[in-house]
């Protein structure tokens, strides 16, 4: 962590200056010095620039066969953009047939209502099923009963006719 910039004794600290204050000569030896040494880099970066373009047109003087070089890497670029162009055409013609083939708005509004109705129709007939299965059982239960009853009267008119005689017509 660094330690707070304290002004001169006597002096007031620079957080309780106002904005406006005036500069003291300390901090124009300051941005004088700071302004000598971007001065100094803005020099250097001019000095490797111009030896860099110098280095640059040399080579270009000694090596002619480079710029047959740069030549024809610029066809094959050329070819190779007239290649990407072609085949980005394809792909977006192929895409707007594949678009020009989808169905409209109305028909996918016409589908869905079609489909929602199955839906409706299907669960229905889960309600009409579980209401049958629901009568099934109760059907079930009353025929039970009543072949309980069917026996139990015939039991009875077993025992009050004396033991089992039967009558033939």
């Amino acid at each position: 962590m660094t330690a707070p910039v304290t002004p001169p004794p006597g002096r007031p600290p620079y957080d309780a200056l106002p904005p406006d204050a005036p500069a003291t000569v300390e901090d124009v030896r300051t941005s004088r010095r700071w302004t000598w040494v971007a001065l100094a880099w803005a020099i250097a970066a001019s000095i490797v620039a111009v030896i860099a373009l110098v280095q640059d047109n040399k080579n270009n003087d000694t090596s002619s066969g480079t710029s047959t070089q740069q030549t024809q890497s610029a066809q094959d670029l050329q070819q190779s953009f007239q290649q990407f162009q072609k085949q980005t055409n394809d792909r977006l013609d192929a895409f707007s047939r594949r678009l020009n083939d989808t169905a409209s708005k109305s028909d996918v509004d016409k589908l869905d209502k079609r489909l929602s109705q199955v839906e409706n129709d299907v669960s229905q007939s889960k309600n009409d099923i579980s209401k049958q299965s629901d009568s099934t059982t109760q059907l079930q239960s009353d025929v039970k009963d009543l072949q309980r009853r069917v026996n139990n009267l015939e039991n009875q008119q077993q025992q009050n006719s004396g033991g089992g005689t039967t009558t033939t017509p």
